[in-house]
């Protein structure tokens, strides 16, 4: 019986709910955004954002991850208590200091990313918002590490309610641009950490081990200078658009990306929720690996269709929730999507690497693909601009799944390996199929046109499921899971 795979999707469903609610608001917020915001205005905020995620890091040293590994390494029910409260009494400390230390480093990060202190106000909301950006993170971490899939998705609706309710506030009514979106953030997060810490701590009790903080600082401290150099891979274009070219191609790149992060906020970040929980539980016990392995190719399929609608329809998306200026960002949506699919591939090995508990190698792949993409970056945004920054992210994907999966292999040998070929039975009809939309749509918006790029999806995902990467294994194992899922409907019914 499928009972691995049915577990991960049983819970994968809810989880991937909660996580769409969660991130729906970056969604519906970005259409207000790029209405009210000039590219020059958003590339602004997105430069604000890169040094607020830095911050982000600091505070959590891979707190998320390291507190699941670290709390299901506790049987006892008592003792998964104390990890969860010790966990959150660190984070909220960390918070509340950071808070005070707010303006003088919103000071410190204007001279260094503007080269004045003109925009000091707006850093210093933006670091203090993060701080409690944590408490609310971590909650949820808590809340996925007890499969509370309902309580989740409740918890994120409040977000997307908090979240719409202030940004229509400080940004449209009040018109006060870019610090509107951080003052809308920061006033969210304050109501809902309360009221989560307050929640969390009557359920699991005060108590605090100072050996618990240890352990969870030891797991959790290589994902720090591992986030650092990802968030700098990320800050590395972005910089050097800003100096060859201007803040509006800053913010024309930004928002390119964001669009293709839509990929990672409601598939991947939700697929990796169960998925990673699933992987660290099976540890402890009998895992099916062919199972795992099953699930993990379907979502590729999944994601990648995503991905192909995207990348297609991008000139409706643009049409639909931005003005004509961001038009330019459309020749590099492909190479945007394509990497974020990239990236979500690149989960399979490093959470194998996290189950094995080697995260201390995961910087130094880091390390190497920031060397990488820099270089790239310099070389093809000084030669193709925004089209360059584009193709030097997704170039740098690609080093750095190749690099993460080599190691993997060498050491997690109990794990299967990541089957390139399979992963290539889906990308490459993907791209035929992206190819075709391109030669017969071009960038033309029309409903008939439309309707033509779903069913060149869909097409995609006949041929990825019944082509020969699902296999007839594969197939055989889908087919079950869906006719349980039926009958258990009826059932019900």
């Amino acid at each position: 019986m499928a009972s691995e795979a049915a577990t991960i999707l049983k819970h994968g469903w809810l989880f991937m709910l909660a996580n769409v609610v969660n991130r729906a608001a970056g969604l519906l917020l970005l259409p207000l955004y790029t209405r009210l915001l000039s590219p020059s205005e958003f590339g602004v905020y997105a430069l604000v954002v890169v040094v607020a995620d830095l911050l982000a890091v600091m505070l959590m040293i891979g707190m998320n991850n390291a507190f699941t590994a670290v709390y299901f390494e506790h049987a006892e029910e008592g003792d998964r208590r104390r990890v969860a409260s010790t966990c959150l009494l660190a984070v909220v400390g960390t918070s509340v200091a950071m808070v005070g230390l707010a303006w003088p480093l919103g000071m410190a990060g204007s001279w260094a990313m503007f080269g004045s202190p003109g925009h000091a106000a707006v850093m210093a909301i933006a670091l203090a918002g993060v701080a409690l950006t944590t408490l609310f993170e971590l909650a949820l971490a808590y809340y996925r590490a007890r499969k509370r899939s309902g309580l989740c998705l409740l918890v994120s609706l409040a977000k997307v309610v908090a979240l719409l309710a202030f940004n229509l506030l400080f940004l449209w009514a009040l018109g006060l641009g870019v610090e509107g979106i951080f003052l809308a953030n920061g006033a969210s997060f304050l109501a809902l950490g309360v009221l989560l810490v307050v929640a969390i701590l009557r359920d699991t009790g005060v108590s605090f081990s100072f050996p618990i903080l240890k352990r969870v600082a030891v797991l959790g401290l290589p994902y720090a200078p591992q986030s650092l150099l990802d968030i700098a891979n990320n800050f590395v274009s972005r910089w050097l658009l800003n100096i060859l070219l201007s803040t509006a191609a800053v913010g024309l790149f930004a928002f390119g990306m964001r669009l293709s992060q839509i990929l990672f906020m409601f598939l991947t970040a939700s697929f990796l929720q169960i998925w990673s929980v699933s992987r660290l539980e099976a540890q402890h016990g009998a895992a099916d690996h062919a199972q795992a392995d099953f699930v993990f190719h379907l979502f590729v399929v999944l994601l990648t269709g995503a991905g192909l609608g995207l990348a297609l329809t991008a000139p409706e998306i643009l049409w639909l929730i931005a003005s004509a200026d961001y038009t330019p960002v459309l020749a590099s949506m492909p190479f945007l999507v394509l990497a974020y699919v990239l990236h979500g591939v690149r989960m399979n090995p490093e959470v194998a690497i996290l189950k094995a508990k080697r995260v201390g190698v995961l910087p130094w792949i880091s390390a190497a693909s920031l060397a990488v993409g820099s270089a790239l970056a310099l070389g093809m945004v000084w030669q193709w601009g925004l089209l360059g920054a584009a193709l030097a992210n997704l170039g740098r994907e690609v080093f750095q799944i190749v690099l993460t999966e080599t190691v993997r292999r060498r050491i997690c040998r109990d794990e299967m390996p990541l089957n390139a070929v399979r992963i290539g039975w889906i990308l490459v009809p993907a791209a035929l199929a992206y190819g075709v939309g391109w030669y017969l749509f071009g960038t033309e918006i029309d409903p008939a046109f439309t309707a033509e790029k779903v069913v060149l999806v869909l097409m995609f995902l006949v041929a990825a499921v019944f082509g020969p990467g699902m296999g007839s294994a594969g197939r055989a194992l889908l087919g079950k899971l869906l006719l349980g899922r039926v009958r258990r409907l009826q059932s019900v019914s």
